[in-house]
């Protein structure tokens, strides 16, 4: 049976995504703590966390909706 595309992506509530980002940008723990500590898997995603943290704030961590908005009637 082959294995769907999208049965291997982890999402991450917003509360452990911000406390990891400030452990390591603001707490002074480095970033192999901070995604140990929080159980991040991936590298590129909490570094990419990191970066919209220091550019956009703590709401940019927040999920958002995906997809095309419904079509007004």
């Amino acid at each position: 049976m082959p294995v769907m595309k999208g049965d291997s992506r982890n999402s991450y509530p917003f509360e452990t995504k911000r406390d990891a980002v400030k452990a390591h940008l603001e707490g002074g723990m480095t970033s192999s703590e901070a995604m140990r500590t929080y159980d991040i898997k991936s590298k590129s995603a909490f570094f990419r966390w990191c970066a919209t943290y220091r550019n956009e704030g703590e709401d940019s961590l927040k999920p958002r909706k995906r997809g095309r908005p419904p079509k007004n009637q």
